[in-house]
Formats: C-alpha cells, sequence, structure tokens
C-alpha cells in the first residue's frame, strides 16, 4: 500500500530511540522527512546519522519543559519548512503506587503526559496544512489499569479523552488519532521488565517470560509492527479514521472496546 507521505513533514517526539525512532524510521523510508524530539542531543544526533541528514533534523528539548514547545516550532520553521503531521510521544511516568509517589512526581508526571503535550500541539497545529494527522502514544494503561504505574494509570486514560475532544475541535482539517501500545521489546520495556524482576526475586529473563505469558501471542511487540500503525494513522490512507484509539497489545486486553 502507498500511504501517500512522499514529501511531507512530521514532528516526531521521543524520536531518537524505543517506539519514536520505530516511527521515523517509518516515516523515512516512506519519503517523508522527520524532525525529532527528545532530550539527549547525543542520541539525536545519532539518529540524524543513520536515518540521513537530507530525511531527518534534530530539536533537543523536553517536552514537559515550558519553553519546549517554542523551541520545536522555531524548528519546524527552520528545519521543515512544513507541516504535515505530529507524534506526540514521551517517555512514561515513573513507576510506583499513588502514595508512594511524591508530589513533586505527580506534577512532573502530569507535566510529561498532559501538560506539555497541550502546549506543544497549541504551538504546531496552526502550522499543520489540511488533511495532517496527529497521533498520540499512549498506553494499554488507559484501558486497564497496569500495577505499579499508578501515575499512567491515571493520566493516560486523560489523553485519552483528549484525542477524543480534539478530533472534534481540529476537523475537518487536522485528524487526531492514538496507538495504545501493550509490552514492547524497548528501553522502557525492560525497565518494568526488571522492576517486576526485583519485586518478585527472578531474573530479568524469567520475569519477561513471565509477561509475555499474559499475551496472546505469547511475546513482547517489536516497535517496527506498532511504528507501522503510526504511520498508517499519520497518512492520508487513514484519511476517513478520526478520534480512535487502536490497541498494539498482541491481545493483551481482553475487554470490549
Amino acid at each position: 500500500m502507498d500511504l501517500g507521505l512522499e514529501g511531507r513533514a512530521f514532528v516526531v517526539g521521543g524520536g531518537s530511540r524505543g517506539l519514536g525512532r520505530a516511527v521515523a524510521d517509518e516515516l523515512v523510508v516512506e519519503g517523508a522527512k522527520v524532525l525529532l524530539v527528545a532530550r539527549d542531543q547525543d542520541s539525536l544526533d545519532e539518529a540524524v546519522r543513520e536515518l540521513g541528514p537530507q530525511h531527518a533534523y534534530a530539536c533537543a528539548a523536553d517536552v514537559s519543559a515550558p519553553d519546549a514547545a517554542e523551541t520545536v516550532a522555531a524548528a519546524v520553521d527552520a528545519e521543515l519548512g512544513r507541516l504535515d503531521g505530529i507524534l506526540v510521544n514521551h517517555g512514561g511516568p515513573p513507576a510506583g503506587r499513588t502514595f508512594e509517589l511524591t508530589d513533586d512526581q505527580w506534577t512532573d508526571s502530569f507535566q510529561l503526559v498532559v501538560g506539555g503535550p497541550i502546549r506543544l500541539l497549541r504551538a504546531l497545529v496552526p502550522k499543520l496544512g489540511d488533511g495532517a494527522s496527529v497521533v498520540f502514544i499512549t498506553s494499554w494503561s488507559i484501558r486497564e489499569p497496569v500495577p505499579n504505574l499508578d501515575a499512567s494509570n491515571v493520566l493516560r486514560p486523560g489523553v485519552a479523552g483528549l484525542v477524543k475532544v480534539l478530533a472534534q475541535e481540529l476537523a475537518p482539517g487536522v485528524r487526531v488519532n492514538s496507538v495504545a501500545p501493550g509490552r514492547f521489546a524497548t528501553e522502557r520495556g525492560m525497565s518494568l521488565a526488571r522492576t517486576r524482576a526485583e519485586e518478585k526475586g527472578v531474573s530479568v529473563e524469567d520475569a519477561m517470560a513471565e509477561m509475555a505469558g499474559d499475551i496472546p501471542l505469547g511475546r513482547y511487540g517489536d516497535p517496527p509492527e506498532l511504528a507501522r500503525l503510526a504511520a498508517f494513522l499519520l497518512s492520508p490512507a487513514a484519511s476517513y479514521v478520526n478520534g480512535v484509539n487502536v490497541l498494539a497489545d498482541g491481545g493483551l486486553i481482553a475487554a470490549l472496546p
């Protein structure tokens, strides 16, 4: 299928590694240009080298910081010159139970998951052309609480609500959707497996095997599997898909929509 992404330009949050990097890879393969946004300049520079400086550009910014939106908006003007879509993606909140997390951790988590993305979109949406697309990377915690990830369990469902609101408010010119990944073989996925291993006193390999056993497909997802879905939603090929959340979890969540 031709996704119609040739010559288009996208902002990719968390684009230097993990799921964000996988989406950037897919967009570039399809002929798009990408502005990678992440906190670490060295990781960004490496990603740009690997993707090719004619296809990828770097913008070092922490989406939770108050000035990040202006930084990214300026980079869009300087490097891309146009904007056809935005992948809203970032690191996850810290693990922990509700009362174990400090006030500062709750505040920082809100800025990371909700406040920062809203500021980013406020700055970037006016730059989007007609027929553009916004895709949020959320989490399966929007459908079912994940043990020991209470900040994510509380805040991610709010993002699902934001997607629905923006899908109404930005239409017909801009579509807004989200993808909710389950357990993927990323640094974040490994970190959660290490936490599970420490809690249960087992090896990381055993913890991952146990967690994979909860998934009907019997394995963790590979980042390119999610990237292809996100690229489709960002593309004109998904021109009548708006306001939906798509689970990419290998069947982990058994509940009806």
